[in-house]
């Protein structure tokens, strides 16, 4: 084999390497069917507490409103694309 071919089988070896890296954790139910988990990446979200208010925009969406770890306040918007964020409101 010339290191041509090496090279190209490496590269090869690899890019499936890092695809098989990338894959879907999951979990098994009773009937025995496999379940996509999500992973917890929701930083303000998991230690976000509700306020018992709401916060009204210009367009009349209400959302309520949470308090981060840090005591700032936000709500949860989501983008037309269908993106979560955290809007904070300043007083």
């Amino acid at each position: 084999m010339t290191n041509t071919m090496k090279q190209v089988i490496l590269i090869l070896t690899v890019l499936c390497a890092s695809f098989c890296a990338s894959s879907q954790n999951i979990k098994q139910d009773a009937q025995g069917n496999y379940v996509a988990v999500k992973a917890p990446h929701d930083s303000a979200g998991t230690n976000a507490k509700p306020t018992g208010k709401t916060y009204t925009d210009t367009k009349g969406n209400t959302y309520p409103v949470m308090i981060s770890k840090n005591g700032k306040l936000f709500v949860i918007r989501i983008s037309k694309t269908g993106n979560k964020y955290n809007q904070y409101l300043k007083l």
